[in-house]
């Protein structure tokens, strides 16, 4: 467990002891406006990622994310065109929101700490460079530590984006099982106390 432990980046090792639980590693996929067309509110575009805990300059678990990052690159193609008018539905909805907070405005209400200037300075950029972003599927797996300092690792059930149909499910699960393997890997090699 030493090499596991030491394979984190300190600040989440921190977080680990202190809170006895991290995100070790997380895959998720958006409908983001076509960063191509952003003013086309007919066009978006899957964008895929991950974020993870693992500290930097490890080559073989960079290797292994970097094949995870290739397996979730084309995460646009498990999508079937209902989906994807439905995802775009949610989309809009959610500019049409960020469009009326631009206002000072919630529901078509005009909110009162809109006209506090000292709040705005602080959360008005934030309102202003908002992108909207509906998530189309987000997968997990973290590590706990108990109060032995024993380290276990566990996936967590996916989150799916409500109007998924079965055929974009099917392919999206196909893609998560792949992903599960890489990362299923990394742990395995991490648990055997492989030098880093």
């Amino acid at each position: 467990m030493k090499e596991f432990f030491e394979s984190l980046h300190p600040e989440a090792q921190e977080e680990l002891v202190r809170n006895g639980v991290i995100e070790l590693v997380t895959v998720f996929a958006d409908a983001v406006p076509d960063p191509e067309r952003p003013d086309d509110r007919l066009a978006l575009s899957i964008s895929a990622d991950l974020a993870n805990d693992f500290r930097p300059g490890i080559p073989w678990i960079n290797a292994e994310l970097d094949q995870l990052r290739t397996i979730c690159g084309t995460a646009g193609e498990d999508i079937s065109l209902a989906v994807q008018d439905a995802l775009l539905v949610s989309l809009n909805t959610q500019r049409k929101e960020q469009d009326q907070l631009r206002m000072g405005k919630i529901g078509g209400e005009p909110v009162a700490w809109f006209n506090n200037h000292q709040l705005m300075e602080i959360i008005g950029p934030a309102i202003r460079n908002a992108t909207p972003d509906v998530t189309v599927w987000c997968h997990c797996w973290t590590v706990a530590m108990d109060d032995d300092g024993k380290m276990i690792v566990d996936c967590e059930p996916p989150l799916y984006y409500k109007d998924l149909d079965n055929e974009s499910r099917t392919r999206i699960d196909e893609r998560l099982r792949k992903v599960n393997a890489v990362i299923g890997k990394i742990v395995e090699r991490l648990m055997v106390e492989e030098p880093v």
